[in-house]
C-alpha cells in the first residue's frame, strides 16, 4: 500500500492588508482612550463642586471641555435658567488675553499668582435674579467670571461677597443686587383762613369778600430704594410748598336803622327810655338848663344817662303817634332821673295824645349834624 503524500503549499498574506489591520486596530485604541479621558474629565469636574460633607449641592452640565467652557447649574427638568434671563453660554472666549480660557492649562503656564491665571478651574457660587448658578471659572477677576457670563449691572447695581476686582477663590458666594428706584408723592392740603376786616363805613350785617380764598398745599416725594425687589430704604427728597390764600371779608359794626319816613339813621348806641312831654314854663318859660332856649327837639334828660348836648333820634314804636324825631339834650327836670326823657312842645293838646310811654332813643353817630335843620316840625307828634 503506497501512501501519499500532500504537500499543501502555503499562501502568503500581502503587506497591503497587514497594513491597513493595523490602522484599524490602531484607531480603535485611540477612540477608546478618548472616551475613558471625557468620562475622567466630568467626574472630576462633579468632585470639584462637592461641599458640605461630600455632598453634591448642585447638578451641572458641561460642554465637551473643562479647560475651553463653563460648568452651570442644570435640572434635567427644566431648561437651563440662563443668568439674567437673556444670557447664553458660550465659548467663544478671546483665548488672546491673559487669564482667559485655553484648551489646556499646560499651554497656558498658569502660575499661583493672582491674574496671572490658575492650574485648575475654581467654583464660584453666584445669585442673580432669583437664581443660584454654580460656575467652574478660570477668569482672572470676579469682575472677568460675570463678564463671561453676560452678567450685565447697570444703574446703581452692586454686587456683594467681593469686588469686580477680587480674584475668585473657590466656594466664594457672589451676589448681584439689582438696585431699583421708584418714586411716591403725597399731598398735604392747607387750608385757607377767613380773615374778618373791620370798615367803618359799613354797617352792622353788611360783609364784603375782599380776597377769595385759596387753599395751599404741601407736596412731598419720597424716594424708595427696592434690592432685589425688596424695600430697603425710604427717603423724603423733595418738598414742594404752594403758599395758601386767606380769605378777607370786610364787615360794618356802624348801627343804623329806618325811620318812618324810610330814611336811614346811623347811631352808636340805642336806649330804650320813659317818654313825657313838658310845655313852656310858668316859671322858666322857655329857659332851659344850657342856657339856649326852648324850643322843639330839645329834650330834658338825666345826664348820667344821656350827657347834655347829646343829639339823638326819637323813634315811636307805636301806629298812634310818630317819632319826635332828631334832639338835642339841652334840659333836665328834677323828676328826670334815669332812662327818661322830657320832650318840649309848643301846645298842651300836643301832651295828651302822648300820655307816658316808652320810647327808642338812638344816639346819634355824627353829633355834628344841626338837628334843627334836619326835623320837620309839622310831621312829629302828628305824623299818625
Amino acid at each position: 500500500m503506497k501512501t501519499l503524500y500532500l504537500n499543501k503549499k502555503k499562501k502568503k498574506i500581502p503587506f497591503a492588508v497587514k497594513a491597513l489591520v493595523f490602522v484599524i486596530v490602531s484607531v480603535m485604541a485611540v477612540t477608546a482612550s478618548a472616551v475613558v479621558a471625557s468620562r475622567f474629565s466630568s467626574v472630576q469636574a462633579e468632585k470639584a463642586l462637592e461641599e458640605d460633607d461630600g455632598a453634591v449641592l448642585i447638578d451641572l452640565r458641561s460642554n465637551d471641555s473643562v479647560y475651553g467652557g463653563t460648568l452651570v447649574n442644570y435640572d434635567p427638568e427644566e431648561e437651563v435658567i440662563v443668568p439674567g434671563g437673556d444670557t447664553e453660554i458660550s465659548d467663544d472666549i478671546d483665548r488672546s488675553v491673559p487669564g482667559s480660557y485655553v484648551d489646556d492649562p499646560a499651554d497656558a503656564g498658569y502660575t499661583d499668582e493672582p491674574g496671572k491665571g490658575f492650574d485648575a478651574p475654581v467654583n464660584l457660587i453666584v445669585n442673580v435674579d432669583g437664581h443660584n448658578y454654580s460656575l467652574l471659572t478660570k477668569a482672572a477677576t470676579v469682575g472677568q467670571a460675570l463678564e463671561e457670563q453676560h452678567i450685565v449691572l447697570s444703574g446703581s447695581d452692586y454686587i456683594s461677597g467681593g469686588d469686580f476686582d477680587t480674584v475668585p477663590e473657590s466656594g466664594m458666594i457672589i451676589s448681584v443686587i439689582r438696585v431699583n428706584k421708584k418714586t411716591r408723592t403725597e399731598v398735604e392740603t392747607v387750608p385757607y383762613e377767613t380773615v374778618y376786616v373791620w370798615d367803618k363805613d359799613m354797617y352792622e350785617g353788611e360783609y364784603e369778600v375782599l380776597t377769595r380764598g385759596k387753599d395751599g398745599s404741601i407736596t412731598r416725594t419720597y424716594t424708595l430704594t427696592y434690592e432685589n425687589g425688596e424695600l430697603v430704604s425710604e427717603e423724603l427728597s423733595d418738598v414742594k410748598r404752594v403758599e395758601k390764600t386767606n380769605e378777607r371779608i370786610a364787615y360794618g359794626s356802624r348801627s343804623s336803622f329806618s325811620n318812618s319816613r324810610g330814611e336811614r339813621i346811623d347811631y352808636t348806641k340805642k336806649i330804650v327810655c320813659y317818654g313825657t312831654c313838658y310845655i313852656p314854663d310858668a316859671k322858666w318859660g322857655y329857659q332851659t338848663y344850657v342856657g339856649q332856649r326852648a324850643r322843639p327837639g330839645v329834650i330834658a334828660v338825666d345826664p348820667d344817662v344821656i350827657p347834655l348836648g347829646t343829639k339823638v333820634y326819637i323813634e315811636s314804636p307805636y301806629k298812634d303817634v310818630g317819632d319826635y324825631g332828631y334832639a338835642i339834650a339841652w334840659d333836665i327836670g328834677g323828676h328826670v332821673k334815669g332812662n327818661w326823657v322830657d320832650m318840649f312842645v309848643e301846645e298842651l293838646d300836643m301832651v295828651y295824645p302822648w300820655g307816658a310811654r316808652d320810647l327808642n332813643v338812638y344816639i346819634l353817630e355824627d353829633q355834628s349834624v344841626d338837628i334843627f335843620a334836619l326835623r320837620s316840625d309839622y310831621y312829629v307828634w302828628m305824623d299818625r
